[in-house]
């Protein structure tokens, strides 16, 4: 009979899945899936919105109340059932945090495109010496804004500016003016912005490399964008 027994014991012994993992390691398991779980369903009820931010907070209360439940009857969940399970949950709960981290930083680092929000003024026939105003309001937390202006001859009759065309462009943010930079016509030109700007204005003197001071050019900016980089 004791021997009976004892090939019982050890048959069920072996027919148990996963025995390799202590019991202690299994429900440590379970707890850091549980907990990982809330965060990420915290976060996305913090930064979400709409049907997600619904989603959210309904996910984190179910796994919270079922994380209740399954503390307390622990001991009888199977080891066929809870393994594969908290693997999957655990590996769901790593590619989604390194997902987010990498949309994060995406979001926080994408340039934003702001050319539709930029504003001039006196930039039509604008002669040599003459000057132009640029308005753009940043949207977005970026350590530069990366213009690029265009020119084109306002009287194409008396010969073509363009060519022989510069821009002479100094940023002001807040009454506090940038270094002047020169730029050509369709280069882009990158202008630092301090943390706090909110507005940037620039002004844009035109100069004609031969110093022909009949050569009018209407100024635009063909692209703005918001960068880090």
């Amino acid at each position: 009979m004791p021997d009976d027994l004892g090939r019982v014991r050890a048959a069920a012994h072996q027919a148990t899945p996963y025995r390799w993992i202590p019991a202690g390691y299994l429900k440590a398991g379970v707890v850091v899936a549980v907990l990982w779980t809330l965060v990420l369903l915290v976060l996305l009820a913090l930064t979400g919105e709409g049907v997600v931010r619904v989603a959210a907070v309904v996910g984190g209360l179910f796994t919270a109340i079922g994380a209740i439940f399954q503390q307390r009857r622990f001991p009888t969940v199977s080891r066929r059932l809870a393994v594969p399970v908290t693997a999957v949950v655990l590996l769901v709960d790593a590619l989604s945090s390194v997902g987010w981290a990498g949309w994060t930083l995406y979001q926080a680092n994408r340039p934003i495109d702001v050319t539709a929000d930029v504003t001039l003024d006196h930039n039509i026939d604008v002669l040599p010496g003459g000057h132009a105003t640029v308005d753009v309001d940043v949207s977005a937390v970026r350590n530069a804004i990366v213009l690029v202006f265009a020119a084109s001859d306002h009287n194409g009759e008396i010969g073509s500016c363009v060519p022989n065309t510069k821009l002479s462009v100094t940023p002001d943010t807040g009454g506090n003016p940038g270094a002047t930079q020169l730029v050509t016509p369709g280069d882009p030109l990158s202008v630092p912005l301090p943390s706090h700007a909110r507005h940037v204005r620039l002004d844009v003197v035109v100069q004609n490399v031969r110093d022909d001071g009949n050569c009018g050019v209407d100024v635009a900016v063909s692209s703005a964008k918001l960068t880090n980089g």
